[in-house]
């Protein structure tokens, strides 16, 4: 609904002022002088009367006719008036001198005629008025009493209409409506600039609110002559001050909110009592592939599709302790969730819900991961000692007499002595480089990739010549990386290995080793390929395949001599070196392992 401006409204209460006193001041003066022409009128109408009753009263004969028209030429009778002598009961005297015309009955003509013979007779001055519908005005009547020579009482009477006097008032009304009516117009004016001058400062700390009410900062209170309006400019300033340092303290906070949020690897999630979506950080946004700015304020059932989610949010919005649980996030990769609830209340009685979302998938694997590698290495260790500890009981049961027996019983004490050794050796290098990894150590050199390649081949030569396998490499002499040169040779010598148990006898293993450029990093790669031809491996085991101790065919793999550790302290090798490995495998088609290292 649109306001009415506080000039108009002092404006408005002006005009209604002037125009009441004015109308006031007029009807009061047009009483006054209607009042004052009555009076006026009666006053000449009572000395007329007053000077024809002494001269009447003054001739002996009163009713010579000659005497009377001479003093009727004599006296100065206004227009409008006429005169006759009554008898004292008021009929009129057979002598008496009229004003020239014709004239109705006295009586007829008489306003109130009984009282003013009452008031007569008694002595007195009788006045009277009425309204006369024939001529359209009124007739005014004055009597007085005086007495003849025999001592009868005799009646003046003077009448007199109002037209002229009519005529004259409404003159004079006319005049003062003029009057007042440039009275009121200059009085409009001073009350327009009156009201223009009080609103001014008004107007001025209205804007002013408004553009604090703006976020403005920096405008300056009007000055105001006004008490009120000076108190009201003070208080709008101290607001002014107080939503400045308040904006700022909000603007820290969300800053440090928003900071805070975006840098937790935990998904937050806030809905309202109606599960609409008010909060989002970005980790949750990945997490449920959302659009920040695209789902605030609707619907949590609208954007998410998860069932489980949603009903867990209306029960962390109905529970008043805090609700925990977890659920499977479907995907090209399932994710398990685990989600924390905390209903929200607001002094409107609104509330909502505060989610956390934490991806625990990556712990759970890592957990399993932690088991498997526990469960493995009890296994892997518990097999040798048990041997060893076998056939020294064997030995000092009485089969070391036996020399033959003897010499058996301790070869296989001393293989799976080795056996130990090896485990262990390898544990002790996996320590080593994920120490190196994580203190960022490891000591980097250029190196001739090359020298590498062939010295690895050179270890792995006599197992190849068993197995009838050739070794090619394929690498430039003059390719030089910046590398650990010794576990570099290492992780090569493995992956070679490796080839070599689980290839096909006589297929060759091909090396290959080049440098790449990276034109998103800006830098070259190094990438070395490792690759057979033997039975492959299958896709399910391809994720876990550089997990500790983690085997595909575990009896197979402890008859090749291996540990279980090779392709994991590959892994950390290359993790170490800032690198990636990836593996790809087809069955009956052989593997092939790819290292990418920073060059």
């Amino acid at each position: 609904m649109p306001r009415t401006r506080l000039v108009w409204h002092l404006f408005a209460t002006y005009m209604v002022a002037v125009a009441t006193v004015m109308a006031g001041c007029y009807w009061l003066a047009s009483l006054q002088l209607a009042r004052l022409a009555d009076e006026t009128q009666f006053q000449q109408m009572t000395t007329l009367a007053t000077g024809l009753a002494g001269a009447h009263s003054a001739f002996p004969q009163a009713g010579d006719q000659r005497i009377a028209q001479q003093l009727v030429r004599h006296l100065s009778i206004p227009a409008g008036m006429s005169f006759e002598l009554l008898d004292g009961g008021g009929e009129r005297l057979p002598d008496s001198v009229l004003e020239p015309g014709d004239h109705a009955d006295p009586l007829d003509r008489w306003p109130d005629p009984e009282r003013l013979l009452t008031e007569t007779r008694a002595g007195r001055v009788a006045r009277g008025s009425r309204y006369d519908a024939t001529t359209g005005s009124r007739v005014l009547a004055v009597t007085v009493p005086f007495e003849n020579d025999g001592g009868d009482t005799r009646i003046v009477r003077v009448l007199a209409d109002t037209r002229s006097a009519d005529r004259n008032l409404s003159q004079s009304l006319r005049r003062l409506l003029i009057g007042f009516f440039i009275g009121s117009l200059v009085a409009i004016l001073i009350g327009w600039m009156i009201a223009v001058r009080v609103a001014r400062p008004a107007r001025e700390l209205a804007r002013t609110a408004r553009r604090v009410a703006d976020g403005e900062a920096g405008v300056r209170m009007p000055g105001a002559e006004v008490a009120e309006f000076a108190t009201i400019a003070a208080a709008v300033a101290v607001l002014r001050d107080q939503l400045v340092e308040r904006g700022l303290t909000i603007g820290r906070q969300d800053t440090q909110q928003e900071a805070v949020l975006d840098s937790m690897i935990e998904g937050v999630l806030a809905v309202d009592v109606r599960q609409r979506i008010v909060g989002l950080n970005q980790a949750a946004a990945n997490l449920l592939k959302l659009d920040i700015d695209a789902v605030i304020r609707r619907p949590l059932q609208e954007v998410i599709r998860n069932p489980d989610l949603r009903r867990f949010a209306l029960r962390a919005i109905d529970c008043r302790e805090p609700v925990e649980d977890d659920f499977v996030l479907p995907g090209p990769t399932d994710h398990t969730i685990r989600v924390r609830g905390t209903a929200l209340r607001d002094p409107s009685g609104e509330g909502g819900a505060v989610i956390v979302l934490n991806d625990v998938t990556e712990l759970e694997r890592l957990e399993r991961i932690r088991r498997d590698f526990v469960a493995n290495v009890s296994h892997e260790l518990k097999t040798p000692i048990a041997s060893i500890k076998g056939f020294v009981e064997t030995l000092l049961d009485g089969a070391i007499d036996d020399a033959d027996d003897a010499r058996r019983f301790l070869d296989i004490v001393a293989r799976q002595a080795d056996r130990l050794e090896a485990i262990i050796e390898d544990l002790l290098s996996l320590s080593r480089i994920e120490q190196s990894e994580e203190i960022g150590s490891l000591p980097l050199e250029p190196t001739t990739i090359l020298d590498v390649l062939l010295a690895a081949r050179s270890d792995c030569l006599p197992r190849a010549a068993d197995r009838g396998v050739p070794i090619e490499i394929e690498c430039s002499d003059s390719l030089v990386a910046t590398v650990n040169g010794p576990l570099l040779e290492q992780a090569v010598l493995n992956l070679i290995d490796n080839a070599i148990k689980y290839g096909g006898r006589d297929t060759p293993i091909r090396v290959r080793a080049s440098l790449e450029p990276d034109d998103k990093k800006a830098l070259t790669i190094l990438t070395i390929t490792v690759r057979d031809e033997g039975c492959g491996i299958e896709s399910e085991h391809l994720p876990r395949l550089f997990e500790r101790f983690y085997r595909i065919d575990k009896g197979r793999s402890r008859q090749a001599g291996g540990t279980g550790l090779g392709l994991s302290i590959v892994k950390h090798i290359v993790q170490a070196h800032g690198g990636t490995i990836a593996v790809a495998s087809e069955l009956g088609q052989g593997s092939t392992f790819t290292l990418r290292l920073p060059g």
